[in-house]
């Protein structure tokens, strides 16, 4: 049965939500994939197949009549969400914004180089099928971010709106003790060793991007901020020893040789707005952004025309 109807908002629309499901639209489908339409939108439609392909990596396998309500729920968010992404990419249309090639090769580009060349290429064809199904999810990520952007374009919050929301919100600032460090870890002592020999703090970071196995090498081996219990007892024995700007001995433990630089020391205590200020603004203009898309969408909900053939999810 066509059920012909205006769909309510049941949860707050984050800013960015409207991107979260674009690994799934468009995947990789069956030659016998359904074109069938299990939703429309106004003048725009969601097949069965996109929406199989979408539900297939949100559920894990093996799942258990235990979990049919939770299942169920997780249909109608996910058709939620279709419907959301169909009203931006209308609103895409009707304003003419578009995706130039030389917007998408940097970003598919800039995508490549976070994993390696086998990898990369594995992971394409098991989400995607091929490279070119990838470059359309790509550049439709673009289009939508493209149009929330400029759904949500705000001036953005005063530096006398972020005090006032330091001074309301003041427990959120009292912190820890913390440490800045990076960390160098290799597999064996010897080479540990001649690395230490040769560190400075100022190339400490080139020589992790270039000889650290942690995931962290690519960042120079930025730890960032973390306080204590963030760490292996191990790390955090050594690095709140030391000063700023000074280098650790070869430590070994259960990963491997670590070499830790200490960047900078917080002491426990409330951070000054200063200190906070820019993250403050920040969250400030991003709680601005959500609600201007929840009312945006909120608005286009109830004025659109939106089908489901419910008994397809």
């Amino acid at each position: 049965m066509m059920i012909n109807r205006t769909l309510k908002k049941d949860r707050l629309i984050r800013f960015g939500l409207a991107l979260a499901a674009l690994a799934f639209i468009g995947c990789s489908s069956p030659e016998k994939e359904s074109k069938q339409a299990i939703v429309k939108v106004n003048d725009r439609t969601v097949t069965v197949g996109q929406y199989q392909s979408a539900l297939k990596r949100l559920l894990p396998s093996g799942r258990g009549a235990a979990k049919e309500q939770e299942t169920l729920e997780l249909k109608r968010d996910l058709i939620n969400q279709l419907i959301e992404e169909e009203l931006l990419m209308g609103e895409a249309e009707k304003t003419g914004l578009s995706v130039s090639e030389a917007e998408l090769s940097a970003e598919v580009n800039g995508l490549k180089k976070e994993y390696g060349d086998q990898d990369f290429k594995d992971a394409v064809t098991e989400r995607y099928g091929s490279l070119e199904n990838w470059k359309e999810e790509i550049k439709r990520k673009l289009l939508i971010k493209k149009i929330v952007d400029k759904l949500t374009d705000k001036k953005g919050p005063t530096e006398q709106q972020a005090k006032k929301y330091y001074q309301t919100h003041i427990k959120e600032f009292e912190a820890d003790e913390q440490a800045k460090a990076r960390m160098i870890v290799v597999s064996s002592e010897e080479q540990a060793k001649k690395l230490r020999a040769t560190l400075t703090p100022s190339n400490f970071a080139e020589v992790a991007r270039q000889n650290s196995l942690s995931p962290d090498a690519k960042n120079g081996g930025d730890l960032g901020y973390f306080g204590r219990g963030d760490m292996p007892q191990e790390f955090e024995d050594v690095v709140f020893m030391l000063k700023p700007n000074a280098i650790s001995p070869v430590i070994k433990t259960d990963y491997g040789y670590h070499i830790f630089l200490l960047e900078a020391h917080r002491k426990g205590g409330r951070l000054k707005f200063n200190e906070v200020k820019g993250k403050i603004m920040e969250k400030l203009r991003l709680d601005e952004k959500d609600k201007a898309l929840n009312n945006w969408i909120t608005s286009q909900k109830e004025r659109a025309v939106i089908e489901v053939r419910e008994e397809l999810l």
